[in-house]
């Protein structure tokens, strides 16, 4: 093959097409046809002359090869290989020819561009990031040029940072939670731990939310094409002094919702004392003497005042620890009622009121029982994250 000289001194061109095979076959005769066909088979097989084909499908794995191999040499043709693998024959047969040219089914290396950055670039990259996890790209990028002296774009590093399996995300909105938090979580959860559905199925749960006119205040998406920005159907309405909202008061129980109360104006602790005669009082009853009364630790709900009228009442209140919505599962049942309220047009408060009284009425008893039943959950991962946040 030495006397023939580089690929680019042929006085024709090498290729596999069967038309200028044929031409060559009728200039040159079979035997430089061959000799032709060998050379080039050679070269395409070892990696040494690549040349534009039609795209290649899935790459076949190791473990395929070696078992195409072994039934060769056992000795199968082509089509009884390929028959048996559920393979083209061509595969088969460039699979066996690339293991007698090379000796081994693994393929070449394959040449690309070069990493710009090294090993040890990449750890301190990684090491960046972990260590303050709001750093932005460009930040990192600043610091690792910095260092190194080589430029990196913020591109790279978030390539780099999606390889070793960090990507950008919206932070989740949590309550600050402090050690002493922390300590009456776990404190919580390790008191509960024990209990049963029976005693989760008698408590009555209880908050208060804000429901807006026009929508909740959390963030909203839409699916829009390029230049649809400002279309009616992708904009988000909004009118002066946010539209109105109103605050409630409700209840709920694995036995369904309980009494739900519109509060007018600020709430403080004689108001509350009043919602809870006139509407915690009757859902209590309705769990029987076993029922426990929730309530999170909000000023007016530990004020003297309520204190006193809980234990004239003779309620059972459950020992709630503070800046642990993800426990209370009437918050899960909130956003249910919320996102309901979207879907109904409504124009004014008093629509609101009767809207939000209707939905609250028709949740069904199985949506309630099923957030009750969640109770072991939530303190199975209290406990696994030492008092930490919840996926609740």
């Amino acid at each position: 093959m030495s006397k023939l000289g580089p690929i680019s001194h042929f006085p024709f061109p090498v290729s596999c097409d069967s038309l200028v095979l044929q031409g060559l076959r009728c200039e040159w005769g079979a035997g430089v046809l061959n000799l032709v066909s060998s050379l080039s088979h050679f070269l395409i097989l070892t990696g040494h002359w690549k040349f534009n084909m039609a795209p290649h499908g899935k790459e076949l794995s190791e473990d395929l090869k070696k078992r195409i191999v072994a039934l060769h040499k056992d000795g199968l043709g082509y089509k009884k290989i390929a028959k048996t693998l559920k393979l083209s024959c061509s595969t088969v047969a460039k699979t066996i020819q690339r293991f007698n040219w090379t000796g081994s089914t693994q393929n070449r290396p394959r040449h690309g561009r070069p990493k710009k950055l090294s090993a040890r670039a990449q750890r301190h990259i990684q090491r960046l990031s972990l260590g303050n996890r709001r750093m932005s790209a460009a930040s990192i990028a600043a610091e690792v040029e910095g260092v190194g002296g080589q430029p990196v774009s913020a591109q790279t590093i978030r390539r780099t940072l999606h390889q070793i399996g960090l990507h950008g995300c919206r932070p989740r909105r949590k309550p600050l939670l402090k050690m002493m938090h922390k300590k009456a979580r776990k404190q919580f959860a390790e008191d509960k731990q024990t209990k049963d559905m029976d005693y989760w199925n008698h408590v009555l749960w209880s908050d208060e939310t804000k429901i807006n006119l026009f929508g909740s205040d959390g963030v909203k998406r839409v699916w829009r094409q390029p230049g649809e920005e400002y279309k009616d159907k992708c904009v988000l309405p909004t009118v002066k002094h946010g539209g109105g909202s109103v605050m409630v008061w409700g209840c709920m129980s694995a036995a369904g919702t309980g009494e739900l109360q519109f509060i007018e104006g600020t709430m403080n602790a004689n108001m509350y004392c009043d919602i809870l005669k006139q509407s915690m009082i009757p859902s209590l009853r309705r769990l029987g003497r076993r029922a426990v009364f929730q309530h999170d630790n909000d000023p007016k709900h530990t004020s003297k005042t309520t204190t006193a009228l809980l234990k004239k009442l003779r309620v059972k209140v459950m020992d709630w620890p503070s800046m642990s919505p993800d426990l209370n599962p009437i918050e899960h049942l909130w956003g249910i009622l919320k996102r309901k309220l979207e879907e109904c047009k409504v124009s004014n408060i008093h629509q609101l009121c009767d809207v939000i009284m209707e939905e609250w009425k028709r949740t069904p008893v199985a949506t309630c029982e099923a957030l009750v039943n969640s109770m072991p959950k939530r303190v199975k991962a209290v406990l696994e994250n030492d008092g930490g946040h919840t996926k609740y």
